[in-house]
């Protein structure tokens, strides 16, 4: 019998919405054609038994940074396009969204040039999220649209230097300036809104100020007492009032602590469209088992990674609907700006996008915290619904794209920073046996990674068009 689909994959575990099927599935043109048990999927020119392991949907990052870290803008974002595209892809990433570069210069053509840069570099499929700065850029947000930006990031939780260095006036995120913006999602589309970094500043820096004293050598855990709980829900409910007046979906990146998940979880039921993201970093490690772990500056990040609490806290909100997405804020951060004085290290995680997926198999499926089809829930099809790719992306099923990860929970290995695809070079996973490392992953139907090892001989990712 002659081949009648491109690609076919038997003899696994299928994550699809309406739960595990096994058998397997095909695709033809790089869209996904059969979903089901073995017999009923038709011959390929591709067809690959998976040996029982778990079929599952290509991750979507909602929460990059390409073209930041170490210096910023276009050449950045070219050279960061090309290798962090390789780490994301040989760690399941098969799509992610990136903010666009820093500075107050005009939007609309800051995303076009971010665009033909991905399309150029890129070995997976991407969106961009629009970093708002000024108040002349609100006037762009309907072009921005056009361009199917869905998504514009404002960094609330930053004032003073910080603030200027992202090309914000010193006093940052004003209300009257978040209103109108709202206002303008609003009125350019249905399914455009805000994101948020809540965590209001100045408590932040006196509280640093005072555990740098407290504390010379610096730690995890002074870094977590220093960027304590409270700050992220003074910031969240301001915003969350706003956005629900004006009648938008808010959305809040790298939630961390316990209390903004309760916050959230208390906007939900009365109806708001709150949206929490937390991070792959703050769902496997507490601070004090980073310090013990020796993660060190690496984990220097705001909002901090806090304590048992708060990770419970988190999981428990993906269990019950109230943190919907996860992402990494990956950065390329050279390996030689690690280490060295705490309290004078930048902040930022660097590196995750080539162990996102492994860690959440690690600290989440494998010790019960959450089922395979919660995570395609997380780690893809809310992502996809959230930024109007569904259901293009994120999804197993006839008609979608055939972005597809095989893996192996029970298969582990170290994690080694040296190993990875990220130009980085180091991993705050560092030496951790984690499971479920990716053994094929095909990005819309093709074959781009297999064992860690990129097979794509050059880079086909493309920018996703709203679904």
């Amino acid at each position: 019998m002659e081949p009648t689909a491109d690609l076919t994959l038997r003899n696994g575990r299928v994550v699809t919405p309406h739960g595990v099927v096994n058998g397997g599935i095909s695709a033809t043109g790089g869209r996904i054609t059969h979903v089901g048990a073995d017999p009923l999927l038709p011959r390929a020119r591709e067809d690959i038994d998976v040996g029982g392991k778990v079929i599952f949907p290509g991750v979507i990052d909602p929460h990059t940074h390409m073209g930041v870290g170490d210096g910023w803008g276009e050449e950045k974002l070219e050279a960061d396009f090309l290798t962090e595209s390789k780490d994301a892809v040989s760690g399941g990433v098969t799509t992610l969204v990136t903010t666009s570069v820093y500075g107050p210069s005009p939007r609309v053509p800051m995303v076009q040039r971010n665009i033909a840069s991905g399309e150029k570099n890129s070995f997976v499929d991407f969106r961009i999220t629009a970093l708002m700065v000024t108040r002349d850029h609100l006037d762009e947000i309907a072009d921005l649209v056009a361009l199917g930006v869905r998504s514009f990031k404002y960094y609330w939780g930053y004032n003073g230097p910080q603030a200027e260095s992202f090309g914000l006036s010193s006093e940052g995120v004003q209300t009257d300036y978040f209103w109108v913006a709202c206002e303008r999602m609003r009125d350019a589309h249905p399914r455009a809104f805000p994101m948020i970094h809540a965590e209001d500043p100045d408590i932040r820096y006196l509280l640093i100020e005072r555990w740098r004293e407290r504390d010379p050598t610096g730690s995890l855990v002074s870094w977590a007492h220093a960027n304590p709980n409270i700050l992220e829900p003074l910031q969240l409910a301001q915003a969350a009032w706003i956005a629900e007046e004006v009648g938008v979906p808010l959305y809040m990146v790298h939630v961390s602590s316990h209390e903004a998940v309760q916050m959230i979880r208390e906007f939900k039921a009365k109806g708001w469209r709150t949206v929490g993201e937390t991070l792959t970093a703050f769902l496997y490690w507490t601070a004090d088992e980073a310090d013990a772990r020796g993660v060190g500056s690496k984990g220097k990040v705001q909002p901090a990674i806090k304590f048992d609490e708060d990770r419970t806290a988190l999981w428990r909100g993906i269990a019950d609907g109230t943190i919907t997405q996860v992402g990494t804020d990956h950065l390329m951060y050279a390996r030689d700006e690690v280490g060295g004085n705490f309290w004078e290290k930048r902040v930022g995680l660097g590196p995750g996008l080539g162990t996102s997926l492994p860690a959440i198999v690690t600290a989440g499926l494998n010790r019960g915290r959450i089922t395979l089809e919660q995570m395609a829930r997380v780690l893809a099809e809310n992502v996809a619904r959230q930024y109007d790719l569904y259901p293009t992306k994120g999804v197993l099923q006839p008609g979608s794209d055939a972005d597809i990860v095989v893996f192996d929970p029970a298969r582990g290995r170290a994690a080694v920073g040296e190993d990875l695809h990220s130009a980085s070079k180091y991993t705050i996973y560092e030496d951790e046996e984690l499971f479920g490392w990716p053994d094929l992953v095909f990005v819309r139907g093709k074959l781009v990674a297999r064992a860690g090892d990129i097979v794509a001989t050059e880079p086909s990712g493309r920018y996703v068009p709203p679904a």
